[in-house]
């Protein structure tokens, strides 16, 4: 009994995880159409995701006429199901829900932070678990919020072509839009179209690692955040190292970012580089269970600290 038990564990050693699926958690930017990592490989029949990102920010920042407060937590649930149609194409649905309020993280936060020695920026003058999200420019306030919002988000649909695919590599390119069908607030909806063309790659060397990469450029539409401040094209790329520790288990160091989506002076309204560790649990036929946390390597460009976790099968 015990043997079977561990075999039934064990089926899914030749199982091609997806990257780790998280990008900037930045509110300003949550109605944006930035994409996620997609993965190189196709599923054989089909494959679904349940992912959440979890993310907290805290800090004030000014720069010349722009004064900007982000103190928020963000919860952020998605559901992806991926189809193949033939064997190269396959179409994603991405179906978003997301919270945005004062939350309850940030003393563990500040404990994390003063444990592993990383930078608090501002967070220890703000107060704690509370929502103030504002931006202004020439003594005018142009956002103000602090009241707890959720909703849907903004759903995109992806098809994806198969370039190349081996036991050892694979590419894949893919054309994902987002259509503005999520609550009716910037929180959750930029109010507009966003278009992505994005290319992903995977080359494993040898039995325990894989080299991942992503690279993508979204036109953004015309939305209702900033209009006068808003870039209409953002290129976005991550990069990732996964190693194989055991049969079942697999570590995954993973990087992100994205250029300006903003043509301001404030930190948080530019360039972002994000670090992701966290690792693949494979069990059962098919199914992963995936973990990481997310650090903002460029401080005070994106969240302090963003915990990803994410159930996901493949079929």
């Amino acid at each position: 009994m015990y043997r079977r038990i561990v075999l039934t564990l064990l089926i899914c050693f030749n199982v091609e995880a997806a990257p780790l699926p998280t990008h900037d958690q930045n509110p300003f930017l949550a109605g944006f159409g930035l994409p996620r990592p997609i993965a190189p490989h196709l599923p054989a029949r089909s494959a679904w995701m349940l992912d959440l990102n979890w993310s907290s920010i805290a800090l004030e920042q000014r720069s010349g006429s722009e004064e900007l407060i982000a103190d928020a937590e963000t919860r952020e649930l998605r559901l992806t199901y991926t189809q193949r149609l033939s064997e190269r194409w396959a179409l994603a649905l991405e179906l978003p829900y997301r919270e945005t309020s004062g939350g309850s993280l940030d003393s563990f936060i500040d404990s994390w932070h003063d444990i592993f020695g990383l930078p608090g920026g501002a967070r220890s003058m703000q107060p704690r678990d509370r929502l103030q999200l504002y931006y202004g420019s020439a003594g005018k306030a142009w956002i103000e919020r602090a009241r707890p919002r959720r909703g849907l988000a903004d759903a995109s649909l992806s098809a994806i072509y198969a370039l190349f695919a081996s036991p050892s590599s694979a590419i894949s390119a893919a054309l994902r839009i987002k259509l503005p069908t999520g609550t009716d607030h910037w929180l959750n909806s930029s109010d507009a179209v966003d278009v992505s063309a994005i290319l992903a790659a995977e080359r494993k060397l040898g039995e325990r690692y894989r080299l991942e990469a992503q690279l993508a450029a979204t036109r953004l539409g015309a939305g209702e955040l900033l209009p006068w401040l808003q870039r209409e094209l953002v290129w976005s790329g991550r990069a990732g190292l996964t190693v194989r520790a055991t049969r079942a288990l697999e570590l995954v160091l993973q990087l992100d970012g994205h250029t300006r989506v903003f043509d301001s002076d404030l930190e948080f309204f530019r360039e972002a580089l994000i670090a992701t560790l966290g690792g693949h649990l494979h069990f059962g036929e098919g199914w992963t269970f995936s973990a990481g946390v997310s650090e903002d390597l460029l401080v005070e460009h994106s969240p302090d600290v963003v915990f990803v976790l994410a159930l996901s099968r493949r079929l």
